[in-house]
């Protein structure tokens, strides 16, 4: 997470911090339009009952004390029901994280190659990074919704698809039904593919256009992953 990490404080005496049982949210994405950005669509699945451990690290010193959470007994689930629950969530999380850090990535190379685009005038570098545009744009249209900062003027990508599996899957107290477990494989597909399709462009596309420039001992543009 970034700088909205909820940390406990380090004031002299005692010091309180209240977990919400969660993981760390997924990568946000600056400027993201659309529900699948929003800070309730970040949050990471709670986690299922069972033995945890709190680890506190101080000038060096590290001390550790161990924490049980328990079913609330109300809940009729088992607590290897409540354990799938969290698998299937948590899963669906970490491929949202998966999305917006393939974004990031491709805009950091888009930028690049429009940079090029702009500054060099022989017609097969503006050609070649003008493909290379189009290709990430194209992907990114898929995994994000671009288009209107209003989720309601646009349908919902495949980011705010995963990222609402979250919740559908943590609805109830249950493990995930057949028909959520099907739309996550679909959704996983889909992304799946647009992920591909971005390897694709920053292996082969990205080292052609990087090619025209050998004569030169210069990488153009060079992939930063994010994660």
């Amino acid at each position: 997470m970034g700088d909205d990490e909820p940390r406990p404080t380090k004031h002299a005496g005692a010091n309180r911090f209240v977990w919400n049982l969660r993981g760390r949210d997924a990568t946000k994405l600056p400027d993201n339009k659309g529900r699948g950005g929003t800070l309730e669509a970040l949050a990471a699945p709670r986690v299922p009952p069972g033995a945890y451990e709190v680890r506190l690290s101080v000038n060096g010193r590290t001390l550790t004390q161990p924490i049980a959470i328990v079913k609330d007994p109300r809940v009729q689930a088992t607590d290897d029901d409540l354990r799938e629950q969290y698998a299937w969530a948590a899963r669906s999380h970490a491929l949202l994280t998966r999305v917006h850090d393939a974004v990031l990535t491709l805009r950091d190379v888009r930028a690049q190659a429009e940079a090029w685009a702009s500054r060099v005038p022989a017609p097969r570098v503006k050609d070649a990074a003008g493909a290379i545009v189009r290709t990430l744009s194209s992907i990114e249209s898929e995994l994000i919704q671009v288009r209107a900062d209003d989720p309601r003027m646009f349908p919902s990508k495949l980011n705010t698809r995963i990222a609402t599996m979250v919740g559908l899957i943590e609805y109830s107290d249950a493990a995930p039904t057949r028909a959520l477990r099907e739309l996550y494989e679909s959704l996983a597909q889909r992304i799946e593919a647009e992920l591909a399709k971005l390897d694709r462009c920053l292996t082969a596309d990205v080292a052609a256009f990087n090619g025209l420039f050998f004569d030169e001992g210069v990488a153009a543009i060079t992939a930063t992953p994010h994660d």
